[in-house]
């Protein structure tokens, strides 16, 4: 900015008045070029200040004492929060990140307290706090604290709508105003729970479903040569020379939050079904997101949506064609042809196939068309259905682009999943665009097929989680 004639410049005052003050301390003939390059005036800074280290006092309870009173620790529900959404059966339905709890919240306890207690998965005990008295089940959860007992806020509501009253215990009426960790009694009454879980094993049976590496001495990550090599197969090689869409999901970057689990529900129609047909394993959504448990105590997630296979088990099953590969290399489901057989479902090593046992969908109530997509169409019963890709999303990308001819760009689709996903880990693209990417992620050595044993050659593949650990806080190097 110029100054008025005859005035110094803004930029000249500037420079004369740092270099004035700064002659004694910076002397050197460039101090002014290394002045914008530090963004300061060196040594004109005040001095750091010195604060003692915060005292954290230990909360009363913990320890490893396996005697005495145990600690109280409130939290708000991961899906329903401090019960603001708690008739929301979406949220009642996803399964929990770490316990897969559906339709309830539970005291949480490290299985070595519970030992310790006698108390088992699923008993009822009562909670005594300052002379209120509480009645919960208990969950037996790896990684919870010793002496400690987890009570999820949010949940026994008797106000809060047809969908959320009388679901789970009110755990307020424990908690103490302004506080989150308080001391507490526990002491079994007989009495026996029955949850709704999604998934009840934690282990991996020695199986390397989720994969794990460290850096090596370059920095550099890959994994072991333990896939198989490519084998003959009965089914035929087709060339996809217009489009062949995949998707890579990393394991690295995945925190198990289960959003993609909930947006695939919204965007695709997907019903619920209630604690009951949870609890027979017939829970509809098309994308799950497993929890495991890794030989050093840590927890893996892997989520799982249709593997969209070239050597689809379950198309040659199928007796009336209702799944089948259409051009763009995608495992579609025909419903009109569907007459609910089931062999897909039986056949699928992934367990990604989902089946109307009832009329979950309801299509009479009006308040629940509003919420429901129109381009997806609203399943009755006695179909199969899975993920599809979003395929209604590349249909769309696809007119538009043919309208103006031209290919779909990279990033055009956008698939539910991954428009949800705050860690970015799951990216979705065409295979035939060598620079997209979703061909950068499978070209990466951390790559790997999920049960790539078995030559099923899916389209969805996974990064492995590249582990750095530190030997002074890790011991276990996990």
């Amino acid at each position: 900015m110029l100054g008025a004639p005859g005035r110094m410049s803004d930029y000249d005052a500037v420079r004369s008045a740092l270099e004035g003050a700064g002659t004694a301390r910076e002397p050197a003939a460039d101090a002014w070029q290394q002045w914008l390059r530090a963004g300061r005036l060196v040594g004109s800074e005040a001095p750091a200040l010195r604060l003692p280290a915060p005292s954290r006092p230990k909360p009363p309870g913990l320890g490893d004492e396996r005697d005495g009173p145990l600690t109280a620790i409130f939290a708000p529900d991961p899906a329903v929060g401090d019960g603001a959404f708690a008739n929301n059966a979406w949220l009642q339905e996803w399964p929990r990140p770490l316990t897969k709890l559906t339709w309830d919240n539970a005291a949480l306890l490290a299985p070595g307290t519970a030992r310790a207690l006698g108390i088992e998965n699923g008993d009822v005990v009562e909670l005594s706090v300052a002379g209120r008295t509480l009645r919960a089940p208990v969950w037996l959860q790896p990684g919870q604290a010793e002496q400690t007992v987890g009570l999820p806020l949010g949940y026994g509501r008797w106000a809060a709508g047809r969908v959320g009253d009388g679901v789970g215990f009110n755990a307020f009426l424990l908690k103490p105003p302004a506080r989150s960790v308080v001391t507490t009694t526990l002491h079994a009454t007989g009495a026996t729970h029955a949850f709704a879980c999604t998934q009840l094993v934690d282990s991996m049976a020695g199986r390397p479903l989720t994969r794990r590496v460290t850096p090596d001495a370059r920095g550099m990550s890959a994994l072991p040569e333990t896939e198989p090599p490519a084998r003959d197969s009965l089914y035929p090689s087709y060339a996809y020379p217009d489009y062949a869409w995949a998707m890579s999901i990393d394991l690295d970057a995945c925190i198990g939050c289960g959003a993609c689990t909930v947006a695939c529900q919204a965007e695709n129609n997907i019903p619920t079904v209630g604690r009951e047909e949870v609890a027979k394993g017939r829970e509809m959504h098309w994308i799950r997101v497993d929890r495991y448990r890794t030989e050093a105590g840590r927890t893996a997630f892997l989520p799982v949506p249709c593997m969209h296979c070239e050597n689809a088990p379950c198309e040659v099953v199928c007796p009336v064609g209702a799944t089948v590969h259409d051009s763009e290399g995608l495992n579609v489901q025909v419903y009109n042809r569907c007459i609910g057989t089931r062999y897909c479902s039986n056949n699928c090593p992934y367990k990604v196939r989902r089946f109307n046992f009832l009329q979950y969908a309801n299509t009479d109530e009006e308040s629940l068309k509003a919420g429901r997509n129109p381009e997806v169409t609203v399943r009755r019963r006695g179909v199969m259905e899975k993920c599809n890709y979003c395929l209604q999303r590349i249909r769309r990308a696809g007119i538009a682009a043919e309208k103006e001819g031209r290919r779909i760009a990279d990033g055009e689709v956008v698939t539910a999943c991954e428009a949800v996903c705050p860690t970015r880990a799951i990216v979705f693209g065409d295979l035939v665009d060598r620079e997209s990417r979703v061909s950068r992620a499978k070209a990466s050595p951390l790559d790997y097929a999920l049960l790539g044993e078995l030559n099923t050659r899916p389209r969805t593949t996974y990064l492995a989680r590249v582990d750095n650990p530190d030997p002074a806080l890790d011991s276990d190097g996990g």
